[in-house]
């Protein structure tokens, strides 16, 4: 005969179980992607040809040396700039798993020149960027409507009507 404990156990496990699975579905859905460019990114800056940004702190940080590195932790590496959240930044060697630069010299960007400096300049590229490839866009449907307008004919009701250009063709049935 199983014990009231035993059979309270039991039911708290499966309850638990349950959960997990319950759980565990929407904990994986549960996921936001913020742009670059936008103030809620955090991650990797690529510069490009602007003026080196003002850092935190003195020098880059290593959380843990790479291989390569000499008996002085000094790396052949060239840094990195991250901007990362101020608790991120103080305890570097436990967040630098995030961002996948553990082995890596990383230099912390300043939030202000991050909003003031680089975010609308990256605003302004996107926004560059997709009106060229709007402009394509447009650009190849007038191409395409140049080639089919022989084919086409549209009243003024806006009825259209395909023409066919040949004339090779015997529909006739005897």
């Amino acid at each position: 005969m199983i014990s009231r404990s035993s059979r309270l156990l039991h039911a708290a496990l499966v309850v638990v179980c349950g959960a997990g699975i319950v759980y565990a579905p929407v904990q994986a859905q549960t996921s936001l992607t913020v742009p670059l460019g936008q103030s809620g990114y955090f991650g990797r800056i690529s510069i490009g040809n602007l003026a080196p940004p003002p850092v935190l702190g003195y020098g880059p940080v290593i959380a843990r040396p790479p291989l390569g590195s000499d008996r002085w932790g000094q790396s052949a590496i060239a840094p990195i700039y991250l901007r990362v959240p101020p608790q991120q930044a103080r305890d570097w060697g436990r967040y630098c798993g995030l961002y996948q630069a553990c082995t890596v010299p990383v230099l912390f960007v300043q939030d202000a020149w991050y909003r003031d400096t680089y975010a609308p300049r990256v605003r302004a590229a996107q926004a560059r960027q997709a009106r060229q490839l709007r402009r394509a866009e447009e650009a190849r449907d007038r191409w395409r409507a140049s080639r089919q307008a022989g084919k086409r004919l549209v009243t003024p009701d806006g009825r259209v009507y395909v023409l066919d250009k040949r004339r090779d063709r015997d529909d006739d049935d005897d």
